[in-house]
């Protein structure tokens, strides 16, 4: 007995799919096979699971179909589009040489009649008027052929644009191909009556991925939208159905690892290789393999992992498009100020900070971020726990300007005996043209040196920097009012043997 079982309800996580279904059939009493056909493709065989409320499930059994037809109808389109490119081009040619026999029908005719009218008119057996009406009847044949050649030509180059249209889109949906499964389930009824079934799967070529909307208010409060940006290309539609996204990760092998010895021992030279023809002895036997088991280790579902149910009903076509879809929106009040790196450019770049009030962990994605209703561009948030922070780029703001200039640089030739230095002094100003107070996160550095030879001297930073590494990077933070300046002022010098010569450092 066939049953028409129509998915219900989608859960996605981040590689696969787990799909439901659910349908509602009269069994007699006693033994009834019930069949679910065309399914997926990628269905995972082992993960099949049944439930029959008001009997028994006996046996379910997973058979491959290999169907004379495609059941996808969008690959039958596509397939009947490639045809359909084909004929029309078939068709241009074939009126191309059509007209290509009739030009050289007509340029041979001319050749013909242009011999013979010259002959006629030195005999004086015809009128050169009459010449003229043949030649010229000729000429604008041979013009019209040559117009529809060139008309046929270019129809040629857009039948094959289609055709190759055509052909590229058949072959991103032929992965549907002809193969299906159908799940055959046997079931016992103590009498006849309404069964309920429910069946579920895991397939693959499905997952999702995150996206964020980041909208920076006037007031400060940026609102933040969180999107599950679905793909699949199982070959069945997913219909208008409950869809939950998840972060578990079913697993498709359940072995655990195992731990082997970690071995360490003295470096022994390898032994000559023996001669060819060469027989080892008998008595002496292989060296033993330390071998161990290949495991494959796949996290399973626990209690970290991530599931949204989302609130209405969404559809999601096996079309490998991103289908998009809201998990939840974020409100929170951003605290902003600028970062400028002045080594590395005078870009002086407005960034918001906000703190992860949603409860949840949001993953990493693409962020697209606007300023009210003005976009500014794409940055990309880090895997980001409850309540922790998260730092969007809002571009580039103008109004706060940024000056790095060399301000002195002195070489000695002759310093501490045998060594060589320079020391110079680099001075940062930054303005603010805005009409409210700026707090602007300056960052600079100082050389580091790999050798013992190469020294770093004479360093002086002025004001002392807020926070600074063994790898002599540096931070300040300045607080500028309006129409403010602030300077920075870094000096460093580098000595070494006059006979070493130092690279990174001009």
């Amino acid at each position: 007995m066939e049953l028409q079982a129509p998915i219900v309800a989608v859960t996605v996580y981040l590689r696969r799919a787990r799909v439901t279904r659910r349908a509602r059939v009269a069994v007699p009493a006693g033994r009834s096979d019930l069949v679910v056909a065309d399914l997926t493709r990628t269905l995972l065989q082992d993960s099949v699971r049944v439930v029959a409320g008001g009997a028994r499930v006996v046996g379910v059994d997973v058979l491959r179909r290999d169907l004379a037809e495609v059941p996808d109808g969008r690959v039958r389109a596509a397939e009947a589009a490639v045809r359909d490119a084909e004929r029309a081009l078939a068709a241009v040619d074939g009126a191309d040489a059509g007209e290509a026999a009739r030009e050289d029908l007509l340029r041979r005719l001319a050749l013909r009649s242009g011999d013979r009218l010259a002959a006629v008119l030195a005999d004086g057996s015809a009128e050169p008027a009459r010449a003229g009406e043949i030649g010229a009847a000729l000429a604008a044949q041979i013009t019209e052929v040559a117009a529809s050649r060139r008309a046929h030509a270019e129809a040629r180059v857009d039948a094959e644009h289609r055709l190759t249209a055509a052909r590229a889109e058949l072959d991103r949906l032929r992965g549907s191909g002809r193969t299906r499964h159908e799940a055959v389930i046997g079931i016992e009824a103590d009498a006849a009556g309404e069964v309920d079934v429910e069946l579920t799967y895991v397939a693959n070529d499905a997952g999702w991925t995150s996206a964020y909307d980041a909208r920076l208010d006037d007031d400060g409060g940026v609102t933040l939208t969180w999107f599950g940006m679905v793909v699949q290309e199982t070959g069945e539609d997913w219909p208008e159905c409950e869809l939950t996204l998840s972060t578990a990760r079913p697993a498709v092998t359940t072995t655990l690892p195992e731990l082997q010895p970690w071995w360490i021992d003295i470096a022994r030279p390898q032994p000559e290789t023996a001669m060819a023809g060469a027989v080892a002895p008998a008595s002496a036997p292989a060296a033993p393999l330390l071998r161990g088991r290949a495991v494959e280790a796949v996290p399973e579902e626990g209690l970290a992992a991530g599931t949204w149910r989302l609130a209405r009903p969404t559809a999601v076509a096996a079309d490998g498009a991103p289908h998009r879809t809201t998990v939840t929106i974020v409100q929170a009040q951003a605290q902003l100020d600028h970062l400028v790196v002045p080594v590395l450019g005078p870009d002086v770049h407005l960034r918001a900070t906000v703190v992860n009030t949603s409860g949840h962990v949001l993953p990493a994605g693409p962020v697209s971020t606007f300023l009210a209703d003005a976009y500014v561009g794409t940055t990309a948030l880090e895997t980001t726990a409850p309540d922790g922070e998260i730092e969007l780029a809002l571009g580039v703001d103008d109004r706060v300007v940024v000056e790095r200039a060399l301000e002195s640089r002195t070489v000695h030739k002759a310093r501490f005996g045998a060594q060589r230095g320079a020391v110079q002094r680099w001075r940062t100003t930054v303005t603010n043209r805005r009409p409210a107070q700026a707090r602007v996160v300056v960052r600079d550095r100082l050389p580091v040196s790999r050798a013992a030879e190469v020294k770093v001297v004479e360093v002086e930073l002025v004001p002392e920097p807020a926070e600074r590494d063994d790898l002599g990077r540096c931070e300040w933070v300045a607080r500028i009012p309006p129409g403010g300046r602030w300077e920075l002022s870094v000096r460093y010098g580098v000595e070494h043997p006059k006979d070493v010569d130092v690279t990174g450092y001009r």
